[in-house]
């Protein structure tokens, strides 16, 4: 371990690392993958863009202004990247996604310098650090913990298959519709009084968080949508959908019902129309994510055909 503890230098990503990181990435979620889909030529597309001439500009001004997006770290042993982690930052808040090191190199000391280089990092933003881990995973969870993680929410996967999921029962007046610019007070106040309070603080949700990231506006990383519905011309419910290729799994997440209409058929409204917009692009899968704690949209969502996948620890840290 010591040998390569040694040899492990931490550095920012570089778009000639791409192939590496498709490697680790590959060893690292093969099983994620095998549910998720993954879509190389997208990815690439995606590296292209943010480190192309355009990303390179658009990221420089941002970190020049404090407001530096996102962060990639990378591992690099012998000129060869063996990990990584991903921040994406938004105010206070940095989420570290995709904390991956290759199996080969795993229990030497490669997560700890990456999470700690990381840290760091955040650390001169004064910022919190949040983060998603598999419930199972525990010698990443020890880690965490070791570096003063705690816990705060579990969140569960759903998948479910596009032909097989059964169609919702009638929901009388129940309009589904876009998201538009003049409901987002509404459905901020919806998401107060549905959402974890705790959660809400930790993430520190924002009427600004319902507004497209000015980075998923610039290169377009997939498709979002944003859906509510109403009745009587008041907003009872909301969601959010995502989607890439016909290779990758669509989304759908942060769905909310006024709780005095919960389990009236609204949320299985949501979720069939979100899969009726995933269906244009021609996947065939769908994952849904729910907290732990909505056990009764986990179970209309089991009515519906989705069957759990994983469980996620959800853990913060304030870094200051």
């Amino acid at each position: 371990m010591t040998e390569v503890a040694e040899k492990i230098l931490i550095r920012n990503f570089r778009k000639s690392d791409l192939n590496d990181l498709l490697d680790v990435g590959k060893q690292s979620f093969a099983e994620e993958f095998e549910i998720t889909g993954f879509d190389l030529d997208r990815v690439r597309e995606m590296v292209d863009r943010m480190f192309g001439i355009l990303g390179r500009l658009f990221l420089g001004f941002s970190k020049m202004f404090g407001k530096e997006p996102v962060k990639i770290f990378v591992a690099d042993v012998d000129h060869r990247v063996i990990g990584m982690t991903m921040v994406n930052n938004r105010r206070k808040v940095s989420y570290i996604a995709n904390v991956m090191v290759h199996p080969a190199y795993r229990r030497k000391g490669v997560a700890t310098k990456l999470m700690k280089s990381t840290l760091d990092y955040i650390q001169r933003k004064k910022g919190r650090a949040v983060l998603h881990v598999r419930f199972m995973n525990a010698p990443a969870k020890n880690l965490y913990k070791k570096l003063g993680f705690k816990e705060f929410e579990n969140i569960t996967y759903l998948v479910g298959d596009i032909g097989s999921l059964l169609k919702p029962k009638d929901t009388g007046k129940i309009q589904i519709r876009p998201f538009k610019k003049s409901d987002i007070n509404e459905v901020y106040n919806l998401i107060k009084v549905s959402e974890d309070q705790n959660h809400l603080k930790i993430l520190d949700f924002s009427r600004n968080d319902l507004k497209t990231p000015l980075l998923q506006r610039i290169f377009h990383f997939s498709t979002e949508k944003k859906l509510v519905a109403t009745q009587d011309d008041r907003i009872i419910g909301f969601a959010q959908v995502g989607y890439t290729t016909q290779k990758e799994a669509g989304r759908i997440g942060n769905v909310h019902v006024q709780p005095e209409n919960r389990s009236s058929g609204i949320e299985e409204a949501l979720i069939i129309r979100g899969i009726d917009q995933i269906r244009q692009c021609g996947t065939t899968r769908i994952l849904v994510t729910v907290s732990t704690m909505r056990q009764e949209l986990i179970q209309t969502l089991a009515n519906l055909g989705f069957r759990k996948y994983l469980e996620l620890e959800g853990m913060f840290l304030e870094v200051t």
